[in-house]
């Protein structure tokens, strides 16, 4: 059911044990995205080993801030397609880039091509005409109310674009630890530290 963290510039570093375990969880792919001087970088990796989710975290997202997803596959292939993050608008066609990661099994599925994920289908059928005319409504209070409540409870989405804006729908219902958002209990082996639960 995947892991999906967010974190700052000021984040203390994940050490190579607790990436190791993100993997045990969630081995069936890894992706970041982060903007940079307006422009929103993309990453993705469909790790073989456990050393090469700590090679891609030391490359590509320690230090930043970012969102970052850990993939343990429910709908869809295991492919670089379906690791997270997923385009929900892009510039050449929108004006502006913007990016998905989710945490949760959506209950709209993915029948219509089950070869892609419910995230992807969600993208397509539900957000995509949702912001297509309006991409600053992705980071309004209502936006995520409601989209919260289409998804429920138990479905996160952290969303992005190219100038670092930055949405978290159901946020309450994940975890804070080491100044990190962290979308569930359940995908890695929780800290007996962690004090801070927002469910």
């Amino acid at each position: 059911m995947c892991l999906l963290i967010t974190q700052t510039v000021n984040s203390p570093i994940l050490d190579d044990d607790s990436l190791i375990d993100f993997y045990q969880y969630n081995p069936d792919g890894i992706g970041v995205m982060y903007e940079k001087n307006k422009r929103l970088i993309i990453k993705k990796l469909l790790p073989r080993s456990p050393i090469e989710i700590v090679d891609f975290y030391k490359s590509h997202i320690q230090g930043k801030a970012c969102a970052f997803h850990l993939r343990m596959r429910t709908h869809g292939d295991i492919d670089i397609s379906n690791c997270h993050p997923y385009e929900v608008l892009n510039e050449s066609d929108h004006g502006i880039d913007m990016y998905l990661m989710h945490n949760g099994v959506l209950r709209s599925g993915n029948s219509k091509d089950t070869s892609k994920s419910d995230t992807y289908h969600f993208i397509q059928d539900h957000l995509k005409p949702l912001l297509v005319e309006n991409p600053d409504y992705a980071f309004t209070d209502e936006f995520i109310r409601i989209v919260g409540n289409e998804i429920g409870n138990s479905n996160k989405f952290v969303l992005m674009d190219n100038l670092g804006r930055q949405s978290i729908v159901n946020e309450n219902r994940g975890v804070f630890w080491q100044e990190r958002w962290f979308s569930n209990t359940y995908a890695w082996t929780t800290p007996d530290e962690l004090f801070r639960r927002h469910y």
